[in-house]
């Protein structure tokens, strides 16, 4: 009985070594493709940052100044802050990605212009949740779409506008918004098309609002 046990010891044993071996390599491959990477991305030359195509917010298109609550006004003054800053939606890109495309001495404001982008999405996601709570739900949808046009990482923002969308009996467009997050690279793109879909099979939940919402 020993012996059959002692082949099989060995053949374990002799698997977890390979094994070993193996996760060895490849992750010495991965770290030389790093530094060999990384050094192409230190000797880029640094880009013209004037022509990019920056993120423009449609100030125009927002209902600012429809509530004297100062948590709203701080929320439309960032709004406006942002609006006059560059914005780009970096969202994953690593700081060898970032020196790659645009060169190290554009590092730090490229770093910035992506920071710019994470305060949008975080101020979109609850001014949107402002107006909603307003009963205002044709303009949150307005700030909310725009938020999933540029690619807000916030699985919220997704739901908020999927609830609005609910509440005014358009199924269809949760469907689309269904369509359009299925094929991102969201990370919780899943966790947001079952919420969605939920919304879809539920009863539609009527407000009572004014007469020019489009329902």
């Amino acid at each position: 009985m020993l012996f059959p046990f002692l082949t099989v010891f060995m053949i374990i044993i002799i698997f977890l070594a390979i094994r070993y071996r193996s996760n060895q390599r490849h992750q010495d491959e991965m770290q030389e493709n790093f530094w060999s990477t990384e050094a192409v991305a230190n000797a880029t030359p640094p880009a013209n940052l004037d022509n990019l195509d920056y993120i423009n917010i449609p100030l125009e298109n927002f209902p600012l100044g429809f509530s004297s609550d100062e948590k709203i006004l701080s929320m439309e003054e960032q709004l406006k802050d942002l609006a006059s800053k560059p914005i780009l939606n970096l969202t994953g890109k690593t700081n060898t990605e970032l020196k790659l495309t645009y060169g190290v001495p554009n590092l730090e404001k490229m770093m910035e212009i992506g920071e710019n982008f994470d305060a949008l999405t975080i101020v979109l996601k609850d001014y949107a949740n402002a107006l909603m709570e307003q009963k205002k739900i044709a303009e949150a949808i307005t700030v909310l779409e725009f938020g999933a046009g540029i690619g807000t990482d916030i699985s919220q923002h997704y739901v908020m506008l999927g609830q609005c969308y609910q509440i005014l009996g358009k199924k269809d467009k949760i469907q689309l918004l269904i369509d359009m997050v299925s094929q991102t690279d969201l990370m919780l793109a899943p966790s947001i098309v079952r919420q969605l879909t939920d919304l879809m099979n539920s009863e539609a939940s009527f407000i009572d609002g004014p007469e020019d919402f489009p329902i």
